[in-house]
């Protein structure tokens, strides 16, 4: 792969906002003939706690965990540790077939499998003879 298709492949996940812009997390996104995977790290969390979506053209990926009830006595020095929701979108290419996405997630890791459409091919219709 050279570097204009790189930047290709790059470009079509583009979201129009920096990684660091966005309150998400890191995810690494890989290309193969059959499709793309994405997987986000996401520690601590759990499948329940992730929702893989397709909006329109977006791929919506959101992670949260209810905050956790607490003594009212408590005088909190720092919270930190509180629930949080996090959350990144990916613009999906032209050739991922949206019907086909599969999602895991194992040790903190959401992999996210899309399929590419199955290219249209020629063919030939047969005449019948009326």
């Amino acid at each position: 792969m050279n570097y204009l298709e790189m930047n290709r492949m790059l470009n079509q996940f583009h979201t129009g906002q920096p990684a660091a812009v966005q309150k998400g997390f890191k995810v690494d996104i890989a290309e193969s003939a059959e499709g793309y995977r994405i997987d986000a790290d996401l520690p601590g969390f759990t499948a329940e706690n992730v929702d893989v979506r397709v909006e329109e053209n977006l791929l919506i990926i959101e992670a949260g965990v209810p905050e956790s009830k607490t003594e009212e006595k408590l005088t909190w020095h720092a919270r930190e540790r509180r629930g949080d929701n996090l959350k990144r979108s990916f613009v999906l290419p032209k050739d991922v077939n949206k019907g086909d996405i599969e999602a895991d997630m194992k040790n903190g890791v959401l992999s996210v499998n899309l399929k590419k459409k199955p290219e249209a091919k020629p063919f030939t219709v047969k005449v019948k003879e009326n």
